[in-house]
């Protein structure tokens, strides 16, 4: 098959239409642009206007435990499911340990609760390094909260 050769144009004009579309577009764009248009400058956001209603706010949550049920239900929910009760997604695959029941429950002190979360324990991964140090606590205080 012969390759195909491609000589200059005469004329000197690409052959490329999207660039010359491209080109048009913005000459006729900065040829439409109001006279008045100028820089945004800060105090163009300030309209001058003062608020006289109280200021919000912020809610507040009495949940003690409610960071510590984000982080379980980002980082461990997967496997040891929602409440903590081992049914999970992934729990056909690691078997993870029911956090529920009494016997488990009176099998771990705190500190071995806090060290397997830190450090990993068989197929659970160490989450020491991916969580701030505050939350290890948190969740071992709602560890406990599901005792039966």
């Amino acid at each position: 098959m012969p390759s195909e050769r491609v000589t200059p144009n005469p004329m000197g004009r690409s052959r490329h239409p999207t660039w010359r579309a491209a080109a048009l577009a913005m000459a006729l764009g900065s040829a439409c642009t109001p006279s008045n248009l100028r820089e945004w400058r800060p105090e163009d956001h300030d309209s001058g206007a003062t608020s006289t209603g109280a200021v919000a706010e912020a809610p507040v949550n009495d949940d003690p435990l409610a960071a510590a049920r984000g982080v379980f239900a980002a980082q461990c929910a997967s496997c040891h499911g929602a409440s903590g009760h081992g049914d999970g997604p992934m729990a056909a695959m690691f078997h993870p340990a029911d956090l529920t029941t009494p016997t488990w429950q009176a099998s771990r002190t705190d500190d071995e609760i806090a060290a397997s979360i830190r450090n990993g324990r068989g197929a659970m991964p160490a989450f020491g390094t991916q969580l701030r140090s505050e939350a290890i606590p948190l969740l071992v205080q709602l560890i406990r909260s599901w005792r039966r």
